[in-house]
C-alpha cells in the first residue's frame, strides 16, 4: 500500500518529487564529499608529519599542530631542546602557506632534516644547492605536472625545481630554511621543532617533563597524531 501511494505521487507529480530529491540529495553528497576531503587532508598531514622521523613536537603557544601557524618560535630553542634529558635531535622548520591555503612550503636546514629523517629518496634531480631550489614530492610533481630542471611559482616568486622526491617527509614542498625565514620576515624564527629521543618508550616520559618546565607551549606526541 505504501509503495503505491509514493508510486502514485512520483507518477503524477514527477518535477515536484525530482525537486524534492535533488533538494535532499545534494546537500547531503556534498557534506559527505567535505568531510571525506577534509579527513584524508588531515590523514595525509598526519603521516607526513610522523615520516620525519620525530617523536614529539615543540610549539609555540596557540599553536595547531597540523595548522599553518605563523613562525613564532625562536630559533635558540634549537639548542635548548637538543640538551634536554633523552632528546638526542633538535631540527626546526618555517611552514609557509601558499595560494589558496591548502597546502605550504616548507624551510628546512638540509643537514639537519636529513639526520633526523634519514633525507629523501630522490626520483629525479638533486638536492637544494641554490637559494631560488626547490624540491617537491611525487604527489605535487603528478599534480602540478612539475619536473625536475623546470620552474613554478611559490609566494610570488619562481623557484627552480632542483629535484622530485618520494612523498611522506613533512611536506609536499621544501626550500632551504634561511631563505625562507627571510621571505616571510621570520629571520630567527621557527614553525615548529622536531625532537628525536633516544629511545620512543620513553615519550610520555619526556612530553611530561617538557610541558611542565616549558608551561603554556605546545608539545604534541607523534603517537597522538
Amino acid at each position: 500500500m505504501t509503495f503505491k501511494l509514493v508510486w502514485e505521487n512520483v507518477r503524477h507529480r514527477p518535477a515536484r518529487t525530482m525537486l524534492s530529491i535533488l533538494l535532499i540529495a545534494v546537500p547531503v553528497t556534498l557534506i559527505l564529499m567535505l568531510i571525506g576531503l577534509s579527513r584524508g587532508m588531515l590523514e595525509d598531514r598526519s603521516e607526513r608529519t610522523r615520516g620525519g622521523g620525530a617523536d614529539l613536537i615543540f610549539r609555540a603557544p596557540s599553536s595547531s599542530v597540523i595548522g599553518f601557524s605563523a613562525a613564532a618560535l625562536p630559533a635558540k630553542f634549537v639548542d635548548v631542546l637538543s640538551k634536554e634529558p633523552h632528546v638526542v635531535d633538535a631540527v626546526g622548520v618555517v611552514n609557509q602557506p601558499i595560494a589558496g591555503g591548502i597546502d605550504s612550503v616548507t624551510g628546512i636546514d638540509l643537514a639537519s632534516f636529513n639526520r633526523m629523517s634519514g633525507g629523501f629518496v630522490f626520483i629525479a634531480g638533486h638536492t637544494l644547492e641554490k637559494p631560488n631550489d626547490i624540491l617537491v614530492d611525487r604527489y605535487y610533481a603528478d599534480q602540478s605536472r612539475v619536473k625536475a630542471g623546470g620552474t613554478i611559482n611559490i609566494l610570488n616568486q619562481n623557484w627552480h625545481v632542483a629535484g622530485v622526491v618520494e612523498p611522506g617527509k613533512l611536506s609536499h614542498l621544501f626550500v632551504s630554511l634561511p631563505v625562507l625565514q627571510d621571505m616571510v620576515g621570520a629571520t630567527g624564527k621557527l614553525s615548529q621543532i622536531y625532537l628525536k629521543l633516544d629511545n620512543p618508550d620513553r615519550t610520555q616520559e619526556v612530553e611530561d617533563a617538557l610541558k611542565k618546565q616549558f608551561e603554556g607551549y605546545q608539545i604534541i606526541s607523534l603517537k597522538e597524531l
